[in-house]
């Protein structure tokens, strides 16, 4: 049992010097992933804005065709009408020229919301672009940061995920479990007893008890903090 207790400890060690080395990043990883959304959201709406232009010209030029061309059938219909030999001729193409004409005037308007539309959607671009730009530059000195950060801790980071690897092998998937769950609870699982207390709350540990965790044949937990516990000796004697 000595030895499980060594390794769960030599694997609270393992993971404490893990986490030091990941809090020298602080949130530079989430904030360089937060940074790299915004900018992947703002190229996506400015391709939206793009393609909206697009459509917008498209429907302009079909109007515009369309409204050219009811101007001529318009022209065509006032010379039909000087030749047309009855009333009923005559009303049949007035009605089309006020038909093509209204059609004009709908268009005109439907152009004129374009441009409007345009001029709002080519400033919003410009802002987005602008935004981009700015964010481009944040975003590379963030990366830079990272980077500089990870080179400096990577080699020792990797050394200790391997030791961290060899360590899990000799642990039991129950105590395994138990030492996952009060991590994550704690932050800590794992407390040496210093001064006849625990060393993660401080509590004081029953005199009968510590003699009992130092027999080091079994695992005791922290009856306040629920860490578990092991002897100054193995605290002494673990070393990374």
């Amino acid at each position: 049992m000595k030895s499980i207790l060594q390794s769960l400890y030599l694997l609270q060690l393992l993971d404490s010097e893990l986490d030091e080395l990941r809090d020298l990043r602080g949130d530079l990883p989430d904030t360089v992933n937060t940074m790299e959304k915004d900018y992947e959201a703002i190229e996506a709406r400015i391709e939206e804005i793009e393609e909206a232009l697009k459509r917008g010209a498209a429907e302009r030029s079909l109007k515009e065709k369309e409204s050219l061309e009811l101007i001529g059938k318009i022209d065509k219909y006032k010379g039909q009408q000087l030749e047309v030999t009855n009333n009923r001729e005559y009303d049949a193409l007035t009605r089309e020229m006020e038909t093509a004409e209204t059609t004009i005037t709908t268009n005109e308007m439907l152009v004129q919301e374009w441009i409007e539309q345009n001029e709002e959607l080519k400033t919003s671009k410009e802002q987005f672009e602008a935004r981009r730009s700015e964010l481009s530059a944040e975003l590379e000195v963030k990366r830079e940061e990272l980077k500089e950060i990870l080179a400096a801790t990577r080699e020792e980071e990797v050394t200790y995920e391997r030791h961290r690897d060899e360590v899990i092998k000799e642990v039991l998937d129950r105590d395994l479990e138990l030492y996952t769950r009060i991590r994550d609870a704690k932050g800590k699982a794992v407390a040496p007893i210093r001064r006849e207390s625990c060393s993660g709350c401080y509590n004081v540990i029953p005199p009968q008890l510590i003699l009992e965790i130092k027999k080091n044949d079994r695992l005791f937990t922290c009856e306040h903090c629920g860490r578990i516990l092991v002897s100054e000796e193995i605290a002494q004697e673990t070393n990374i």
